[in-house]
C-alpha cells in the first residue's frame, strides 16, 4: 500500500512540474494560472480515482486470504486505515462507507463510528441506494437511535427509491424497506396507534411485493 502511495504522490507531483513548467513558458497569465489549477486539481482527482480501485482491490484480496488462513473477520482492524485511504482518495467510493460502517458498527461494535461514516457517505454518494440502504439496516439492528431514527432512515430511502423511479439495484429492498417500518411501528408500544400504522406499512410492503413481482412477468 505504501509502495501504491507513493507512486501517486509521484505522479500528482510529475504533473505538477509538468504543468508549472508549461505555464512559466507561457508568461503566466491569471487565466493560464487558472487554468493550471484545474489541470492540476483534475489529474490528481483521477490519479487518485485510480488508487482507490487499487487500494479497494487490495483490500478485498487481503480480506479472503484473512478468511481462507481462519482468522476471525468481525475483529479485524488492521484493514481500516486503508478503507480510509481509499475514502480521502476517492470520497463518493460507495463500496467503502457501506462496508466501513458495517464493519465498525455490527462487527466492532461501534455503532457511533459506522453511523458517522454511513451519514458521510449518504452526503457523498447522495444517489446511491446501497449507501441509504446499509445506513437504514445498521440503524435497526443496532437500535442506535431507537425506532424512530430506524424509521427515518427507512423513508429516506424509499424517498431516494421515488426519485430514481423505482429503477434500482435490489428492487426486493423497496418491500423489505416498509417491512422495517412497520416492525418499528409494533415495536413502539408507547405510540397509541403503533399497530395501526404498522397494519398500514405491512399492506404497503404487500403491495409493493406484488407490483415488483407483476412487473418481473
Amino acid at each position: 500500500m505504501i509502495r501504491d502511495l507513493r507512486q501517486y504522490l509521484v505522479a500528482v507531483l510529475f504533473l505538477v512540474m509538468a504543468v508549472v513548467t508549461g505555464r512559466a513558458a507561457t508568461g503566466g497569465s491569471s487565466a493560464e494560472n487558472q487554468a493550471a489549477r484545474e489541470t492540476v486539481e483534475a489529474g490528481a482527482g483521477e490519479l487518485g480515482d485510480i488508487l482507490a480501485d487499487l487500494l479497494w482491490l487490495q483490500t478485498d484480496r487481503y480480506h479472503h486470504i484473512w478468511m481462507y488462513q481462519g482468522e476471525d473477520w468481525v475483529t479485524n482492524t488492521e484493514y481500516l486505515p486503508q478503507l480510509w485511504m481509499v475514502i480521502q482518495l476517492n470520497p463518493d467510493f460507495p463500496d467503502a462507507y457501506v462496508d466501513g460502517g458495517n464493519h465498525l458498527a455490527i462487527n466492532l461494535g461501534m455503532p457511533e463510528e459506522g453511523l458517522r461514516l454511513l451519514e458521510r457517505g449518504t452526503a457523498n454518494c447522495p444517489d446511491n441506494e446501497k449507501v441509504f440502504w446499509e445506513r437504514l439496516i445498521v440503524l435497526w439492528q443496532t437500535g442506535f437511535e431507537g425506532p424512530r431514527g430506524t424509521r427515518l432512515a427507512a423513508w429516506d430511502y424509499l424517498e431516494l427509491v421515488r426519485k430514481k423511479r423505482g429503477m434500482i439495484v435490489y428492487p426486493w429492498n423497496e418491500a423489505n424497506a416498509s417491512m422495517i417500518i412497520g416492525f418499528t411501528f409494533r415495536d413502539d408500544t408507547l405510540r397509541r396507534n403503533s399497530e395501526r400504522l404498522a397494519l398500514r406499512y405491512d399492506e404497503r410492503r404487500d403491495a409493493t411485493s406484488l407490483l415488483r413481482h407483476l412487473a418481473d412477468l
